[in-house]
């Protein structure tokens, strides 16, 4: 496995974005985050692939898919591809999924948030199923899942964070040895 030069200042400049979303998520009560988008194209997704498996697994399908295709670039940058600020960046995705898969979570008993297609509420149907529809129930599992995600974005946001500073420090030889060359 080959180890790709990471971007230094370029990396530290990405890793403003996603720190100033994660400032959002942990200080709002209803944050949106521009991953939203990608997250809802692999949730839709999700359902269609899941559906064949039965009920319970076309509702669960959708989060268990948006929460998939982050993790699963997690694995295929780290061991396929060896770039590990690409995988720091999905580390941080993966928890912003799981704070939104929260947020849809916390709406199952209210039924608030607007619906592509307008069908049913996946996490109503699935508290429903197994006896979970419950306020204290709903707002624990709400909690703990977002609890995971923002731990997950943190330690994402650390991950980029630290390999920019590390390519920063790396670099800084190189660099004040070319300055020295006449």
């Amino acid at each position: 496995m080959r180890e790709l030069p990471t971007l230094g200042r370029a990396g530290l400049l990405l890793a403003v974005l996603p720190a100033w979303w994660t400032l959002r998520v942990v200080a709002s009560s209803d944050p949106w985050c521009f991953m939203d988008y990608a997250n809802l194209a692999f949730h839709e997704a999700g359902h269609i692939f899941f559906a064949p498996l039965g009920s319970t697994m076309h509702y669960l399908g959708g989060t268990l898919a948006q929460l998939l295709v982050p993790g699963g670039l997690i694995a295929w940058f780290l061991i396929r591809e060896g770039r590990p600020l690409a995988a720091s960046f999905c580390c941080w995705w993966l928890g912003e999924s799981l704070v939104n898969a929260a947020r849809y979570m916390a709406d199952a008993r209210d039924l608030s948030l607007p619906l592509v297609g307008g069908g049913d509420h996946d996490w109503n149907e699935l508290f429903y199923r197994f006896g979970m529809l419950t306020e204290p129930a709903v707002a624990r599992a709400a909690s703990l899942t977002k609890g995971m995600g923002i731990l997950l974005m943190i330690a994402g946001l650390a991950w980029m964070l630290s390999r920019g500073l590390r390519a920063r420090t790396d670099q800084a030889p190189l660099i004040s040895a070319a300055r020295s060359s006449p």
